[in-house]
């Protein structure tokens, strides 16, 4: 798992050809600190290609924050993104979620499909999975949350009552029935430049260069 606050970097070539061998020992077992390797690979031999390229990076990125956690919530996808996206919220730009609620569909189902395939010793299923109207809910409200403090900070008026309160207003006109107007996003976080932490390595931190200018 990447340490708190970073992004694993992208499985190297040799893991891949590695991994590509690997496959073909039948009845092979893989220990479960090579999950996320696994999963990338597989992300990389079936949907990557299927994706908007500008979408590929971000999605194997989710994918690899999501395998390591995939044990400890029991494959409950849900229960999963509704940390995570608090995490990434602290890390990453808006745009990054735009991107995961596009490509949502396409990640969950390769995860239902995938994830039990995975020959560990005790195979992880999926026992939860997320609804977009959901994902939407989640992903809005993490915006709102810190849009709110970020606005509040600046009038000295940073509290949890306050913060939720403005949050609760900015979600009612961001999220209409059942999704975000992402073009009321971009225009509410317009004011807001996202920081780039120069400790990331160069790859990432050009990742993050590229969805910021979306």
């Amino acid at each position: 798992m990447p340490k708190q606050g970073q992004f694993a970097k992208s499985v190297r070539q040799k893991k891949l050809n590695d991994f590509k061998v690997k496959r073909h020992d039948q009845g092979a077992v893989i220990d479960e600190t090579q999950l996320t390797d696994f999963l990338t690979i597989r992300f990389a031999l079936t949907i990557k290609k299927k994706l908007p390229s500008v979408q590929r990076e971000s999605a194997q990125r989710l994918l690899q924050e999501i395998a390591p956690r995939l044990r400890n919530q029991d494959g409950r996808l849900a229960d999963l993104m509704a940390e995570l996206i608090v995490e990434l919220n602290a890390k990453t730009p808006w745009q990054f979620f735009w991107q995961i609620s596009d490509f949502w569909p396409v990640l969950q189902k390769f995860l239902q499909k995938e994830v039990p395939a995975v020959p560990l010793s005790q195979r992880i299923l999926i026992r939860q999975v997320l609804s977009q109207t959901e994902l939407e809910r989640m992903l809005g409200q993490a915006l709102t949350q810190k849009t709110a403090a970020a606005m509040l900070l600046g009038q000295g008026q940073a509290e949890a009552a306050k913060i939720n309160q403005l949050s609760g207003l900015l979600m009612a006109d961001l999220y209409q029935e059942t999704h975000l107007n992402w073009q009321k996003v971009r225009q509410l976080l317009a004011p807001f430049a996202f920081s780039i932490d120069e400790e990331l390595d160069e790859t990432t931190r050009q990742w993050l260069r590229d969805l910021t200018a979306l």
